[in-house]
């Protein structure tokens, strides 16, 4: 399993109602259609920040999906939720599971 954590802050004007819509469609239109795509969640911080943890089946679908970006449906409402200069990403990949 291959995670892309992706912390960002909303841009003003943005709610977090809007942020969930357009995260919906994205979903629906695009990423669940991607191969590997396990799923998607969005957490907020304590300090009014999100952070998103994108779930897929190998590094490689991924990586894929993220050249695919170009071809999003309304790419452009997405990004628009996104405080300039806030976004940053770390990819993980699981070694170990303990339950």
């Amino acid at each position: 399993m291959y995670k892309d954590i992706i912390t960002y802050e909303l841009a003003d004007g943005v709610t977090e109602a809007h942020l969930l819509s357009v995260a919906a469609d994205i979903i629906k239109n695009w990423m669940s259609q991607q191969p590997g795509f396990v799923k998607w969640e969005i957490h907020k911080t304590e300090e009014g920040g999100y952070s998103d943890i994108v779930y897929w089946k190998t590094r490689d679908d991924a990586k894929k999906a993220e050249a695919e970006m170009v071809n999003i449906p309304n790419a452009n409402d997405w990004f628009a939720c996104y405080k300039e200069g806030s976004i940053s990403s770390k990819h993980l990949f699981r070694v170990g599971t303990f339950e």
